[in-house]
């Protein structure tokens, strides 16, 4: 660890660096609206109306809570103004904490941790996205971190370790909603303590209490008023989340490079490309583009070969000596 530690600090620093002069761009200005009403009424951040596709819309039903918006108010307090270079040098700790659980998970379920955390920071939306204001970035550090974290309080049976797996999960999911993933896959790793299934409640339960707050103080519940605008825009149309769950598996395999988890793959059981041959046929009938099939038929086969492998996931780690030379690999 003290040799792959600063291998992966300096390549996280050497993409993060370069782009600390990145003009403030996409997304980001909705975010700082929200950071500068932070400074007014701290307490509600999203009560602010910002303009989106030519419409007036309230901030509460943003698809991510204020985590965001109360780090880019702190910024804008401690600095005075919005500014790139101290703005985006202040995310850099959230590459770090994605980067650092990423090597901890990789040494803990993979035989080459290195390289595993290497191609998940050479990751296209990894670069881009994090060298932006928005939420992806802190999202996915404590993401990871709230994993790293719960995984090795089950290993060793650590009540610090889970109380600071549920403090990492509750930011996350301050971060973005879909982090409530987060309860049915730990709580499937830590089935077997019961603490787990107490600390993976302790993020649903903060989150609620943030919405009841809201719907105390402004009449309404967040939740409720991003549902309405998924409704409004047809976001929740079958069809659409047909479209987009295709779209997002044909990103996993351009995720690195789609040659690579065929390289990778190539001893998986045949039948895994019987399935692959048809999820490429049915590819023809959502998008014409003939190099949409392989794409899909390669997020196809990673989301198969997971589920396949499920069970490493699920297995405990060996109570063994730390000089074991098979206790090193983890």
């Amino acid at each position: 660890m003290r040799k792959q530690l600063p291998i992966v600090t300096l390549f996280v620093l050497a993409l993060r660096l370069p782009f600390l002069h990145q003009a403030i761009q996409g997304d980001d200005v909705f975010y700082l609206y929200g950071a500068e009403h932070a400074l007014i009424d701290p307490l509600h951040p999203t009560h602010v109306h910002y303009a989106f596709l030519g419409q007036l819309v309230d901030m509460r039903g943003h698809p991510h809570p204020p985590f965001d918006v109360w780090l880019l108010g702190a910024l804008i307090a401690m600095f005075g103004f919005v500014a790139e270079v101290p703005f985006h040098a202040a995310f850099i700790p959230f590459s770090l904490i994605a980067a650092w659980s990423a090597l901890w998970l990789a040494r803990r379920f993979s035989k080459r941790p290195l390289a595993a955390t290497l191609l998940f920071l050479a990751a296209p939306v990894f670069v881009i996205n994090g060298n932006s204001f928005e939420s992806d970035l802190p999202f996915v550090g404590f993401w990871l971190a709230s994993i790293a974290l719960f995984v090795g309080a089950v290993d060793r049976r650590s009540i610090r370790w889970l109380a600071a797996s549920a403090v990492a999960m509750t930011l996350a999911i301050f971060t973005a909603y879909q982090a409530i993933v987060l309860v049915p896959i730990l709580l499937l790793y830590g089935r077997k303590w019961k603490p787990a299934w107490l600390a993976v409640c302790v993020a649903p339960a903060a989150i609620a209490g943030w919405q009841v707050f809201e719907r105390l103080s402004s009449g309404a519940l967040p939740a409720a008023v991003l549902s309405g605008y998924l409704q409004s825009y047809g976001l929740q149309a079958s069809l659409l989340k047909a479209r987009n769950g295709a779209a997002l598996t044909v990103h996993l395999a351009w995720l690195i490079f789609p040659v690579l988890p065929v390289l990778a793959l190539g001893l998986a059981r045949r039948w895994l490309y019987g399935l692959v041959v048809l999820a490429m046929a049915g590819g023809a009938f959502i998008d014409p583009n003939p190099l949409f099939w392989p794409s899909l038929g390669i997020g196809v086969l990673i989301l198969l070969w997971c589920l396949e492998h499920v069970h490493e996931f699920l297995a405990r780690a060996p109570r063994q000596r730390p000089e074991s030379p098979d206790h090193a690999r983890f």
